[in-house]
């Protein structure tokens, strides 16, 4: 039941989180055109790409893990960790020797990520306060 409960939380939040993710990719995209800043949009699309694989390759494992029992579950997101930097890595590097992409605006793009979980924590934030403003009161 348990298992079953996890998933269905977790589909809709992977869902969630991907969706937010491609629209923050439209986003930055649109912003860089219209600043006319296209020269950046290879380096922005690539970090961008960086980061929505980075987030599939951690579900991925996330999943992985719930099925095994805890020591090898703990093993198994070590393995994904060192996996998922080295890939993140490997994407700062392909940016510093392909010329075209600006290797700055690719690490603005690997925080794509990171950009959008930060986003949904403050609208979580500042939903509960609006949802409990007014309710308590200090005496």
């Amino acid at each position: 039941m348990l298992k079953m409960e996890f998933s269905d939380n977790y589909t809709s939040q992977v869902r969630r989180t991907l969706l937010h993710l491609l629209a923050w990719g439209l986003v930055i995209t649109i912003g860089a055109l219209v600043s006319g800043r296209i020269s950046i949009l290879p380096g922005l699309m690539t970090g961008w790409a960086g980061s929505l694989l980075y987030f599939l390759l951690m579900c991925r494992r996330v999943k992985k893990s719930v099925e095994l029992p805890p020591g090898q579950a703990i093993a198994s997101m070590r393995a994904g960790w060192l996996l998922r930097y080295g890939f993140m890595i490997s994407m700062l590097v392909l940016s510093v020797h392909v010329p075209g992409i600006d290797f700055m605006a690719a690490v603005v793009g690997l925080f794509s990520l990171h950009i959008v979980l930060f986003l949904n924590a403050v609208c979580i934030v500042v939903s509960g306060l609006i949802t409990n403003l007014g309710k308590s009161k200090i005496n």
